[in-house]
Formats: structure tokens, sequence, C-alpha cells
């Protein structure tokens, strides 16, 4: 009986050993995807910035080319200037 306690005591030692080993590869593999997940979505925010500002800036130089389209007057014929007579004729 005496021979058998310290093996039991053994195999427990070993036994929580084992699972302390099991359950820090757990952890490391756990955290190593939640590493790669925050890449990916700081990645995904980084993309989704430079999508924006592109944007924004894309709509501003559509903007400043419209504005210039409407208001420059380019694309309107040219009218002869208005000839004002000097006195008004009256009608009778």
């Amino acid at each position: 009986m005496g021979s058998e306690t310290p093996n039991d005591i053994d195999r427990a030692a070993i036994e929580e050993h084992a699972q302390r080993v099991a359950e820090q590869a757990a952890l490391r593999k756990m955290r190593r995807t939640l590493d790669e997940i925050e890449q990916a979505e700081t990645a995904r925010r980084r993309a989704l910035r430079k999508v924006l500002i592109v944007c924004a800036i894309l709509a501003v130089f559509v903007a400043g080319f419209f504005w210039w389209l409407i208001f420059s007057g380019r694309d309107l014929p040219k009218q002869p200037p208005m000839k004002v007579p000097g006195t008004l004729q009256q009608k009778q």
C-alpha cells in the first residue's frame, strides 16, 4: 500500500503538469488567433480609410469640374451687345 501512494502522487503531478501544458498551448493558440483577427481588422480599417479619402478627393474634383462647367459660361453662345436707343419713341 505504501508503495502505491507515491505512484498515485506522481501520476497526479504528471496529469496536472500535462493539463497545465495543454491549457498554456490552448491559450497561446487562442492569443495567436486573436492577434491575427486584430491584424486583419486593422488592415481592413486602413483600407476603408484609404478608400474614403480617395472617394472624398474624387468628389471634390467632380464637384469642381461641374461648378466650372456650369458657371464658366464657355458653353453658352455669345450674344452681340444690345443697342440702346438714345431716346424713346412715343406711340401715337
